[in-house]
């Protein structure tokens, strides 16, 4: 995954409405941190940069070095275990 990737949840995922969980087929994913903010952005149309500009002014003050490792870092699981496509 890269800067310039549009990714998005896998058909049959979905974050839960009101818990910090993401729902998969198989069951559910604990999400913790700013991982549920970060795959609430996954709509197919913005790209990892976009992303991570828009995480920028929800936590302002956040380095924005840091704040794109941890996106792509957290996309990277994602996709590993099947509930992030690109």
């Amino acid at each position: 995954m890269h800067l310039h990737s549009v990714p998005r949840l896998a058909p049959g995922c979905r974050l839960h409405p009101t818990e910090p969980v993401l729902l998969v087929p198989e069951g559910t994913l604990n999400l913790a941190g700013p991982a549920p903010d970060i795959l609430a952005q996954l709509d197919g149309t913005r790209s990892v940069e976009a992303i991570v500009g828009r995480l920028l002014e929800q936590y302002s003050g956040a380095p924005k070095d840091e704040m794109t490792q941890d996106v792509l870092s957290l996309l990277d699981r994602m996709e590993q275990r099947g509930v992030v496509r690109c």
